[in-house]
């Protein structure tokens, strides 16, 4: 990544509860233009921020979560040999999205970078795909999907999965899970409206080491974010 990239404070959505993700709210414009998944652990000088973050959504049944950090440059979390170089930012973590009325739950808190599930530039000239893809991601009994953004007009989604099974009754293992594979939904066609949505049941194909894996039989849980605005072009900014 170019070193003159500009410190920016990359908004977060937060998700998980034994195990908190944070997926940066991205754009098609530099220094937004990465899809970014990552394994975290909260902090703060008490010591409870993730229980205190985890007591409350559920409380309250929040979908959204939101993370507003300290300005920093978000290639510093694709270092070498698949570590980040950057292991820890501060923000403050929001009940709500931070930029749309949202209830300011705890700050500051420190981030503790523990895996970068996916670390993706937009390329300029992708191709999106022709099936609805997601890439799957998660640890013991919680796991997610976040749609595959590739390409303007685009959206960002991401929902809980309730139950996943194999018809040979292999399981995904957290160590698959760890990198984040695609997964491609089938009959479906990669755009909002085809989207999976609460209490859908499907199926799909995950692909492990860019091969297809396991068909797999989905039953989705709660949806957490939607969002098609600020990916619809190239040209929109925070």
């Amino acid at each position: 990544m170019a070193s003159t990239e500009p410190k920016a404070s990359h908004g977060m959505l937060v998700m998980g509860e034994d195990t908190v993700y944070l997926s940066h709210l991205p754009m098609f414009m530099p220094p937004h233009h990465f899809q970014v998944l990552l394994e975290v652990t909260l902090n703060n000088e008490s010591g409870d921020a993730q229980r205190v973050y985890a007591e409350d959504r559920r409380r309250t049944g929040t979908d959204v979560y939101t993370l507003n950090p300290e300005p920093f440059r978000i290639s510093d979390l694709a270092g070498a040999g698949g570590g980040p170089w950057l292991t820890s930012f501060t923000g403050t973590l929001f009940r709500g999205h931070f930029e749309r009325g949202g209830t300011e739950l705890l700050a500051p808190v420190t981030v503790q970078v523990q895996n970068v599930v996916h670390f993706r530039q937009f390329e300029h000239h992708a191709t999106r795909p022709g099936a609805l893809t997601y890439l799957v991601f998660g640890k013991g009994g919680e796991l997610f999907l976040s749609h595959l953004i590739t390409a303007p007009p685009d959206f960002d989604h991401v929902i809980a999965v309730r139950n996943a099974r194999s018809a040979s009754g292999a399981v995904i293992t957290d160590d698959v899970l760890r990198t984040g594979p695609r997964i491609e939904i089938s009959g479906r066609a990669d755009r909002p409206q085809d989207r999976l949505q609460e209490s859908d049941q499907v199926t799909g194909s995950i692909f492990v080491n860019g091969s297809a894996g396991l068909d797999l039989r989905l039953a989705m849980g709660q949806e957490f974010y939607l969002e098609e605005g600020e990916l619809a072009s190239g040209g929109h900014s925070h």
